[in-house]
Formats: structure tokens, sequence, C-alpha cells
């Protein structure tokens, strides 16, 4: 998915001018014409021109929490396979992929990360059974013009009991997209477990515009 940062520096005219549509989405359409357009370059312009570590760093919050390297994962939003390289780096085994972008799917395709790709619309119901994955993991998705708080349900929906989900929400969308209010909710009735809200950067060198979080699905 989508970078949380407005940084250019060190890219070139025509990332410009893809950041820029990035954060001017206004509907589904426009993300899957900015994706087709980003899917081949974008792995370079994020780690090498952005320094973009949230992939990093959210595979280590989720890795820390796994009982097992084998546990099947989904990584929802994968976008490139940013996250899901992380995780493999860090012996994870047994991944699949989720995105709306089939051009991002095609190049995660090739990384030979991913047990299954899956193409699907977050904001829809996921046809993915019930208790299904062991745990889940999410950088980049939660963010401008992209999926909202109304996702999270379809993604506890689809882990099983104690299963982790690792995620990034970019922090200007907490409290004005109504995250904090829907995670609480949730929390409320005993759903879900909030383990971990830590403030970090999504990239080298820059603010802390994320919060970085780990929740325990419980029922």
């Amino acid at each position: 998915m989508e970078p949380d940062n407005k940084q250019k520096g060190g890219l070139g005219p025509s990332s410009e001018a893809l950041l820029e549509r990035a954060y001017g989405l206004n509907t589904p359409e426009d993300a899957k014409s900015l994706y087709r357009d980003w899917a081949a370059t974008y792995d370079q312009h994020l780690e090498s021109g952005l320094g973009y570590r949230g992939p990093e760093k959210i595979a280590e919050l989720l890795t820390q929490h796994l009982k097992e390297r084998d546990a099947r994962i989904l990584d929802v939003g994968c976008g490139t396979g940013l996250a899901g390289g992380a995780l493999a780096k860090r012996g994870c085994s047994n991944i699949d992929g989720l995105d709306f972008s089939p051009e991002m799917l095609t190049v995660a395709g090739r990384k030979a990360i991913y047990r299954e790709l899956i193409e699907a619309d977050l904001e829809q119901p996921l046809d993915i059974e019930t208790g299904s994955y062991d745990a889940a993991i999410c950088c980049g998705t939660f963010t401008h013009g992209h999926v909202g708080p109304a996702a999270l349900g379809e993604i506890f929906r689809v882990l099983k009991s104690n299963a982790p989900f690792a995620c990034t929400i970019h922090s200007h969308l907490w409290i004005s997209s109504g995250f904090e209010r829907a995670l609480l909710g949730f929390q409320a009735l005993g759903q879900i477990e909030i383990a971990k809200v830590s403030d970090e950067a999504y990239f080298e060198g820059q603010g802390r515009d994320g919060k970085f979080c780990l929740f325990i699905k419980t029922a």
C-alpha cells in the first residue's frame, strides 16, 4: 500500500507526481490507477528513495509475539510484499498476501514469499473463512485516502482466538477517522486486547507520525 509520508527528497519528478497522486486519492478507482502505475518501481522509491522502515519495524513487533514461525499469517494490504519480505527474513514461511491491486500482487508474486495471493477489497466482506489465520500484519494501509476502521472487523474475524495482529495506523487518522474509537469498542466487547500502541517513525530520520500497534484476538 501507500507510504505514510510526504517527503520527496531523493526522488525524481515521476516519483513526486506519484506521491502527489497518493495524497489526492478520492475513489477506489483513483487508488487502483495509482498502484497500477507505481507497482514496478514502488520498492525502489520507498526503500531507497524514502528510507521506508515501517515494514521492518512492524514485522519485528509481530514476530516477537509469534509462537511458531510456520504460523499461518495474512499480510493485509500486502502491496509488493515489503512486510511479507520482512517476515520471511525472520523465518516466517506460511504467509498469504491480500491486496486490491492486481499489479502490486503481480510484483509480490515474483518474490516467492507468499503461499497464496488474494485480490480483495478491504472495504467489502472478505471471502475468507472465519478463524483461518494464526496472525496478521498490515503496514501502510490505514493511511490518507485508503482504508478506514470499518475494515478492522473483517480482519479480526478471520483470525483465530489468541492470534496477534500487528499494524500501522497513521497518527493523524487515529482519532479523526475513528480508529481509536473502533478499537476501544472491540476491546470493550471482549473481542480484542490492545497489547501495544507506540508512536514510531515510518521513515528513517523522520518524525514519529505512525501508531505501531499490536492487538490480540480474544474471542
